[in-house]
């Protein structure tokens, strides 16, 4: 528990003081290393926030980086529970 925490701050803190091409690996490897990582759409939303010139919330649900992050999540929760059935 108190790891996902220090790893969620670091990823926070990735996303309002590095530039993109490193707070975005920074993020995929957080949902890769934290089961059910939900967070990580919230952090994209506010990288959307931040750092688009759009202020609609249209354009905000059909960003790239947040479907990636969706289609990432969706994808690791089967590969997860093949992993945990061989350990």
């Amino acid at each position: 528990m108190t790891f996902r925490i220090i790893g969620s701050l670091m990823i926070l803190i990735s996303l309002l003081v590095l530039p993109y091409w490193i707070y975005i690996p920074v993020l995929f490897i957080g949902i890769i290393l934290f089961p059910y990582f939900w967070e990580g759409i919230l952090a994209v939303f506010l990288i959307d926030i931040i750092h688009s010139n759009a202020t609609e919330m249209f354009s905000l649900l059909i960003s790239p980086l947040i479907l990636s992050v969706l289609i990432t999540l969706i994808i690791m929760v089967p590969v997860r529970e093949s992993l945990r059935s061989y350990v």
